[in-house]
């Protein structure tokens, strides 16, 4: 099979030699690859692209007139933010990933040209699961259009254009952005395997430990952010059950991608205390039996001695006992639990919203 080179993800991600991968990337990547070598930061490029197709969304309300003519309409932000926006963030997403392997290299036993292959993994995807998933999501939003439109037509007497504008729209947007949802769960599958490879973790070195939180907290938080704002945009009247189904899949993945890719790293940790708790405590006893010898020989400088070499063991024992076993430094827990409670909020309050202004 021919080899494909390698396309930098950021500035982060430049190589001296141009690495040859051991299969075709995506469209996808080939896509954000072409976005990046332009003069000017990506995330503008998908500023400007949402905001186009935002005003060409509305450019057909109007026209159409489903939408008063110059008046903002929220729910025509969904499509251009489920496009630009998942699109934005995997690009983000494979530059972090970068950083945090790099960081993590100390732990791993790789050359120079295992490290180009496992960066070339986290950044690239493969062509083929890419489109069936693209295929996959675009049949999701067409039961899901069919399940919406009716009530959809009934409360916003949307016109002949936008629909068809709508349908084409939907179904690029669904095989696009959707991808994210392979990307996530693709990349956090290779964190797993990578720390998987890792002979033994160092207690008193958790610096490595700590760089692949970076990027399954960021994940999480991306999640969270693109629930929040369908959450925000996106009237509950509408469809309420594949929301409710949909929010509640993005949730759980958001925490799912916070936790369980390190997972194994925090059981490995709690393994490696126990078993340096278990020398120390068999220390201890040896001490113990020391000391109460000493005791029976009524010998003062070898019972200090002894007296000295416990009163050391206990404060290891100290400095064990406080070591964290969680592979994130402290706060990040915390910090990711209130970002998932947004969304919850937001959708209490809208719900809130609703039987209040309702009918």
């Amino acid at each position: 099979m021919a080899g494909h080179v390698l396309e930098n993800k950021s500035e982060s991600s430049l190589l001296d030699i141009p690495y040859v991968g051991p299969y075709r990337p995506s469209w996808i990547d080939r896509l954000t690859a072409a976005v990046e070598r332009l003069p000017v930061p990506y995330w503008l490029v998908y500023l400007v692209l949402f905001v186009a197709e935002v005003g060409i969304f509305h450019a057909i309300g109007w026209a159409d007139g489903w939408v008063p003519r110059f008046r903002f309409e929220p729910l025509l932000l969904l499509f251009p933010i489920w496009l630009c926006g998942p699109l934005a963030i995997m690009t983000y997403l494979d530059g972090v990933a970068l950083e945090s392997l790099r960081a993590f290299r100390p732990l791993l036993e790789v050359d120079d040209e295992a490290l180009k292959h496992l960066e070339y993994k986290f950044t690239t995807m493969p062509f083929r699961p890419v489109i069936m998933s693209g295929l996959f999501w675009s049949a999701t939003y067409v039961i899901f259009y069919y399940v919406a439109f009716p009530i959809w037509k009934q409360l916003y007497s949307v016109g002949p254009l936008a629909t068809k504008w709508g349908i084409v729209t939907g179904l690029f947007t669904y095989f696009a952005g959707a991808t994210i949802y392979y990307h996530t769960i693709r990349q956090l599958r290779l964190v797993s395997q990578t720390v998987a490879t890792v002979r033994r973790f160092n207690l008193f070195r958790l610096d490595p430990v700590y760089a692949f939180s970076r990027l399954t907290a960021r994940t999480g938080v991306a999640w969270v952010f693109l629930v929040s704002v369908t959450l925000l945009i996106f009237p509950l009247s509408l469809s309420p059950v594949p929301l409710i189904i949909l929010s509640t899949i993005q949730i759980t993945l958001a925490l799912a991608a916070f936790v369980l890719p390190l997972w194994s790293v925090h059981q490995r940790l709690v393994s490696e205390k126990r078993s340096l708790i278990a020398d120390l405590n068999l220390q201890v006893e040896a001490a113990i039996r020391r000391l109460h010898r000493h005791l029976d020989e009524d010998d003062p400088s070898t019972i200090t001695a002894a007296k000295d070499a416990f009163a050391g063991l206990a404060a290891e024992r100290d400095v064990l006992a406080k070591i964290p076993t969680w592979p994130w430094r402290a706060g990040t827990l915390t910090g990711i639990l209130s970002a998932l409670a947004l969304p919850i909020v937001l959708f209490l309050i809208q719900v809130a919203l609703e039987r209040w202004l309702g009918p």
